[in-house]
């Protein structure tokens, strides 16, 4: 009875020390994330204060990735006669949306929006003038109903830096009476959640070879790009971009598998039956498409 006792003793201290040992390296795991990746304050900055044509207000959060993306855009911008002033989003409580006609917001997403993004999102008389670029971890964040401003997401990754230089350079340009077009579709799948799903289809299809030249893995891009948007429930969207992709390279059985899945979670079995017969057709060795067709004949 006694060895029992101790045994039993000995058995709490072990999964006591284990526990301990667990909570202590969540605790570091968390301590380096937020010291790596939690947003600092960013500094100010201003150029081209002398007799602008066109005034840019940039709010935004310290961190490598947004710096990065900040330089991108000032040096895309700075040859012209634009004025640029940059400050940390604690200093947007001061800022009146009339004095500006162009206003990028870029807020890292930690549990909810910065609050003072929030306010000026939400209260300004003209969302025209306003881009909320949220990076979230996996992605995933968008834009509630009532925001009225445009809004582009994506993960931070230095990967992407460029091409978001890119699609934000080309908003910034935009005039304020006009509706912002993307000039690159592709880059407006994968990072503008408000993007027409079925007009940016309907672009890279009928721009086929320019951007077959531009991505050379495209076929790759807009599977991905379909996935997202699974990831979002937002199935019929995923379902026009899987189409694209079908459009666009119809010997890729990886293509028609990925459109039978959206298809089938769309409620259209019997073309999802069509679709992955067309990969198993192209790729007999293709196991998922074989899986989905044996459950959905078995049904």
């Amino acid at each position: 009875m006694q060895v029992k006792t101790i045994l039993k003793k000995k058995l709490i201290k072990i999964i006591g020390f284990s526990f301990g040992g667990f909570a202590g390296l969540i605790f570091v795991c968390c301590a380096i994330y937020v010291i790596l990746y939690y947003p600092r304050k960013a500094e100010s900055f201003e150029i081209n204060n002398a007799n602008p044509t066109k005034k840019i207000l940039i709010a935004t959060q310290g961190s490598d990735f947004k710096n990065s993306l900040v330089k991108i855009l000032c040096d895309s911008l700075k040859k012209s006669s634009v004025y640029i002033k940059g400050i940390d989003l604690g200093e947007l409580t001061e800022v009146d949306d009339k004095n500006w006609d162009r206003i990028l917001i870029i807020n890292a997403l930690i549990v909810r929006l910065n609050k003072n993004v929030e306010r000026i999102i939400t209260s300004t008389h003209t969302p025209e003038k306003i881009l909320m670029f949220v990076t979230s971890g996996g992605a995933d964040w968008l834009p509630q109903s009532y925001y009225k401003v445009d809004a582009i997401t994506s993960a931070s990754r230095m990967t992407y830096v460029n091409d978001l230089g890119h699609l934000i350079t080309s908003w910034l340009e935009n005039e304020n009476d006009q509706k912002w077009e993307p000039d690159d579709y592709v880059l407006a799948l994968i990072f503008f959640p408000k993007v027409d799903v079925i007009t940016a289809c309907a672009t890279i299809s009928s721009e086929r070879d320019g951007y077959m030249t531009l991505y050379p893995d495209l076929e790759y891009i807009i599977n991905q790009v379909g996935y997202q948007y699974l990831r979002l429930k937002d199935v019929p969207s995923s379902v026009e971009v899987f189409r694209l992709n079908v459009s666009l390279f119809p010997d890729s059985w990886n293509a028609y598998d990925s459109y039978g899945e959206a298809l089938l979670l769309n409620g259209d079995k019997e073309s999802a039956i069509k679709n992955y017969q067309k990969a198993l057709e192209l790729n007999p060795n293709a196991k998922s498409a074989r899986k989905m067709l044996k459950k959905l004949y078995d049904e």
